[in-house]
C-alpha cells in the first residue's frame, strides 16, 4: 500500500532542504559557497529561475527551494495555486509579493479605519480578501489585488483595495470601490532603481511615511463616496455618538508598522 505524506513529513523535508548542501555556486553576491541548490520557481511560460542558493541564503517554502525574490512571490499567492495551468507571474515580476507586503504593513490600521465607519447595530460586516489575480482595463491587464470590504444591511458596500499590475510592478494603486484614487511607487523600489542604499534608520522612516501616505489616500477615497456616507447616517440610530461618522476617524496614535 503506498505511503501518504503527512504535514510532519513535509516539515521534515523542508528542514532537510534548508540544510542540504548542493553542488552549484551560490548566487548571493560575495558568497563563494559551492553548496547551492537551484531555485525551483517556474513561471506561467515554463521558464525556470536560473539562480542557486547555499544553505545560508536559500529559502524553503512547502518543501521547495526558492531565491528570496521568488519566495516572496510564492508566499503571496493564494493557497493551492500551483501546476502548469496556474497563473504564476513571470520570472521578473514582483506584483503579488509587493501588494502582499504593503497590505500586510497597513492591514491592522485599515481594519480599524473601516470599522470606525460602522454604526452600532447596523449589521454591517467587514470582509477581507487574500491576494488574488484580477484583470484590469479594456485590454485585461493582469494585476494582483488585496481587498477589504464593508457590507451593510442596506446592501451597500464600501471596498478598499491595493492593486499592482504586472505591467507596472513598481507602483501600488489605491482603489476605493472601482475608482483608482492614486498610484505611487514605494521608496525602497525607487532607491533600488537608482542604486541608493540609505542607512537602515532612514529606510525604516521612509517606509513608515509611505504607509501613512497610503492610509491617507484611502481616507481621501472614502470621503469621495457620498452615497456610503449618507446611507450610514440614515441607518445610524438616533442618539448615537456621531464621532467618527461624519468625519474621519482619528489617525492611529502609534506609528504604522
Amino acid at each position: 500500500m503506498p505511503s501518504v505524506a503527512t504535514p510532519d513529513d513535509s516539515a521534515q523535508r523542508s528542514v532537510s532542504l534548508a540544510e542540504l548542501p548542493g553542488e552549484l555556486p551560490c548566487t548571493q553576491p560575495a558568497c563563494e559557497a559551492p553548496t547551492g541548490l537551484a531555485c525551483e520557481y517556474v513561471d506561467r511560460r515554463g521558464r525556470a529561475c536560473r539562480t542557486a542558493w547555499c544553505p545560508d541564503h536559500r529559502l524553503v517554502i512547502d518543501s521547495r527551494v526558492y531565491c528570496r525574490r521568488h519566495a516572496g512571490v510564492v508566499s503571496a499567492l493564494p493557497i493551492g495555486l500551483a501546476g502548469p495551468a496556474a497563473p504564476i507571474p513571470d520570472l521578473e515580476n514582483r506584483a503579488p509579493s509587493l501588494v502582499s507586503w504593503v497590505a500586510r504593513e497597513i492591514d491592522a490600521d485599515v481594519r480599524q479605519m473601516l470599522l470606525a465607519e460602522l454604526a452600532p447595530g447596523d449589521g454591517a460586516q467587514l470582509v477581507t480578501d487574500a491576494v488574488y489575480l484580477v484583470f484590469t482595463g479594456g485590454d485585461r491587464r493582469r494585476a494582483w489585488e488585496r481587498a477589504w470590504k464593508l457590507v451593510n444591511r442596506g446592501g451597500r458596500s464600501l471596498r478598499v483595495s491595493l492593486l499592482v499590475e504586472e505591467c507596472a510592478d513598481a507602483e501600488v494603486a489605491v482603489r476605493v470601490n472601482t475608482q483608482v484614487i492614486e498610484r505611487l511607487a514605494p521608496p525602497w523600489i525607487v532607491q533600488r532603481q537608482h542604486g541608493a542604499q540609505p542607512p537602515p534608520e532612514l529606510d525604516a522612516q521612509r517606509r513608515k511615511e509611505f504607509n501613512r501616505r497610503i492610509f491617507g489616500i484611502i481616507r481621501k477615497g472614502i470621503d469621495r463616496e457620498p452615497e456610503w456616507r449618507s446611507l450610514e447616517a440614515a441607518l445610524r440610530p438616533r442618539g448615537t455618538d456621531q464621532a467618527g461618522a461624519a468625519g474621519w476617524p482619528a489617525a492611529p496614535s502609534a506609528p504604522l508598522s
